[in-house]
């Protein structure tokens, strides 16, 4: 059934606005009677048939469930800011597997240097949401600079650096602690300058490696936390 995003719930009766609304009437030709799901990005999906068609869309509810999709560890992902349009593939495959929250930054190796983007990619976020199922709306931030995202990385339990020069600490070992909240940080193309790791373990980060092999910047994420979900239980139905 097909999904989509409200803000308006009541009661009894959702209302879709806006581009979902655009969405559902111009481009997949919903009408009165069609059913689908609604969710308001807090975790709960709403079954629901539509009542009525006009700028907005009208819906009544006739289920509500809690959405049994989202991660019961949080994870949150710091991308140094890729080349190309790297960057929406990220936020995509990312949501896609469970992240939390996601965070672009700009290390001192990071060629593209865009400012903002918050709001463009919380567009893919929100495709990807829809498409996977989850009923959570995860938090895209605009791009920060590398102090401020190392003052973000300062909340986690657990926060993972992935490096290309560490040769003792593995992944599974650092995700070997008990914990429910991991921050990953994943360097961009040309990796972390040496201050950048050093600044990173002051605020509690464990460098690790990830193999003799060096992936891509867009698939070194991807791996990390498909390890992350696997080893804390979550891919299981």
């Amino acid at each position: 059934m097909r999904r989509f995003l409200t803000s308006e719930v009541m009661q009894n009766s959702i209302t879709i606005t806006g581009e979902e609304a655009n969405h559902m009437k111009n481009a997949v030709r919903m009408n009165v009677g069609d059913e689908f799901i609604a969710f308001d990005g807090s975790g709960t999906d709403y079954t629901c048939v539509i009542t009525k068609v006009d700028k907005d869309i009208s819906a009544d509810i006739t289920d509500r469930t809690q959405s049994k999709a989202e991660p019961n560890i949080k994870v949150t992902l710091y991308q140094a800011y890729p080349k190309s349009a790297k960057m929406n593939e990220i936020v995509q495959k990312a949501i896609e597997l469970g992240a939390a929250a996601i965070v672009p930054f700009l290390s001192k190796r990071c060629v593209k240097r865009p400012s903002g983007q918050g709001e463009k990619l919380s567009k893919v976020a929100l495709s990807a949401v829809k498409q996977c199922g989850r009923s959570v709306l995860p938090k895209v931030a605009d791009v920060q600079s590398f102090e401020q995202a190392a003052e973000l990385m300062k909340s986690h339990e657990l926060l993972i650096v992935c490096f290309e020069e560490e040769r003792l600490t593995s992944l599974a070992q650092a995700l070997c602690k008990d914990v429910s909240d991991i921050g990953i940080v994943i360097g961009s193309e040309g990796g972390f300058e040496r201050f950048e790791i050093e600044k990173m373990r002051e605020v509690g980060g464990i460098p690790v490696t990830l193999g003799r092999r060096i992936m891509r910047t867009e698939t070194a994420g991807m791996a990390v936390l498909s390890a992350c979900f696997y080893a804390k239980g979550q891919m299981e139905y």
